[in-house]
């Protein structure tokens, strides 16, 4: 106990204390990170990740650890002592730094990690985004050029589910801090009153499977990565598929939308 303690307030001291640079912070928070990784000190990770990464990200990570089956931070679902000590940071423009290590001496490829780094409101860096593995080596704040869009469900059911499910991914894509409020907003405006209902049935079911998909997006999170290749299609009267690709396959969500008083709204929803 005692030992966690001192890591906790040497990391404390490394995060607040002046001149150290980003590049050092982003090592000290990978190296003491990485080696309560290796002592399975879950407590220890969660402080780190609290105490280093905003609370966006913080919330994003757990969902990408549900969507990609691994740790965004680390690429990889475990770590050695060998990775701890290759660990590597630099710059890369803005506030972006590649982190990178191998896994062993053998390992002649290694892993690359692109992140974010942004300032709180004391001026300390935060990890503001992890670019995830299906991304590979991309970063640049060119990611996240995405407009708001705004739901047009008065012109036809086409462009109701296009613009419908751009405004709906744009909070997860932007990490923004009312994420849950904006999705449920959405769902509350432009589902009926049937569909909001069979909205929540499969969310438990998915729940008490321990699988934690959001059924209007088919997985855990969308990423701003996956905005490129969103697509909508037709595939009979006011019938409608929404996909987009992962880097690991195709997702797809099929969506049905009536029309009342001369607005549309989606009456159901189906998952391939």
């Amino acid at each position: 106990m005692l030992i966690a303690i001192l890591g906790v307030l040497m990391f404390a001291e490394m995060s607040f204390a002046q001149p150290a640079s980003d590049i050092e912070k982003i090592k000290h928070f990978y190296v003491r990170y990485m080696e309560a990784i290796e002592e399975g000190d879950n407590e220890m990770t969660e402080t780190l990740v609290q105490q280093f990464l905003t609370k966006e990200m913080q919330a994003k990570m757990g969902r990408l650890v549900c969507a990609t089956g691994a740790n965004p931070l680390l690429r990889a679902q475990d770590v050695s002592a060998y990775g701890r000590q290759s660990l590597r940071c630099r710059h890369l423009e803005d506030g972006w730094y590649m982190v990178s290590y191998q896994w062993g001496e053998m390992d002649s490829v290694g892993i690359h990690i692109p992140l974010k780094i942004v300032k709180d409101a004391k001026g300390q860096p935060r990890i503001g985004y992890v670019t995830p593995e299906y991304a590979g080596d991309g970063y640049g704040n060119k990611i996240f050029d995405v407009s708001a869009v705004d739901v047009k469900d008065d012109k036809d059911a086409y462009t109701f589910v296009e613009t419908f499910f751009k405004a709906y991914v744009y909070p997860y894509v932007m990490m923004t801090p009312s994420l849950e409020q904006d999705l449920v907003r959405l769902r509350q405006t432009y589902f009926t009153a049937d569909m909001q209902k069979k909205y929540v049935t499969m969310l438990q079911m998915f729940l008490e499977d321990a699988n934690p998909i959001d059924p209007l997006i088919g997985c855990a999170d969308f990423d701003a990565f996956w905005y490129g290749s969103l697509k909508v299609e037709s595939i009979g009267s006011n019938l409608f598929t929404a996909w987009y690709n992962t880097g690991d396959g195709i997702v797809r969500v099929k969506l049905a939308v009536t029309r009342k008083n001369g607005e549309y709204r989606i009456c159901d929803l189906n998952l391939d």
